[in-house]
């Protein structure tokens, strides 16, 4: 009975010595999970703000081409009806019976077409702005991570 009890006791000293490692193994993973998820969590906001830093570049270079795409359509429109599309006509004309259309239908015609096709111009433009600018932004997106 004495050795079985000497036994019981070192049996227990064995596994209380065994638990106190364990745990301590167990309080370093804690501790080591717990430093990588602040670490983690930290690159995660500095990638946030460099993302959210990049959108803000690409959305004030974007405001600004088209800013300065607008500006460029309404000077090209201005001079276009300041000049007219059709030439002057001259005071002493060569013949000016020749002529078989309506000089004011003619001009209202073309100034319509140029018209229509100086938006789809301008539209077109402005797609391949906003396609330059997203791929700009990507591009950075990608370099950032």
């Amino acid at each position: 009975m004495g050795v079985a009890m000497l036994a019981l006791g070192a049996f227990a000293k064995i596994q209380t010595s065994r638990l106190q490692a364990v745990k301590a193994e167990f309080a370093a993973f804690v501790l080591n999970v717990k430093t990588l998820g602040e670490q983690a969590e930290k690159e995660a906001k500095a990638k946030e703000a460099a993302d959210k830093k990049a959108k803000e570049k690409a959305d004030a270079n974007h405001k600004n081409d088209i800013a300065r795409l607008n500006r460029d359509l309404k000077r090209m429109h201005a001079d276009r009806a300041r000049e007219g599309v059709l030439s002057r006509v001259p005071a002493n004309p060569a013949s000016p019976d020749a002529a078989c259309f309506s000089r004011d239908k003619l001009e209202r015609a073309i100034s319509g077409f140029v018209e229509g096709a100086a938006t789809l111009v301008g539209r077109g433009q402005q797609a391949v702005e906003d396609l330059a600018i997203a791929s700009q932004w990507a591009s950075e997106l990608s370099q950032n991570r």
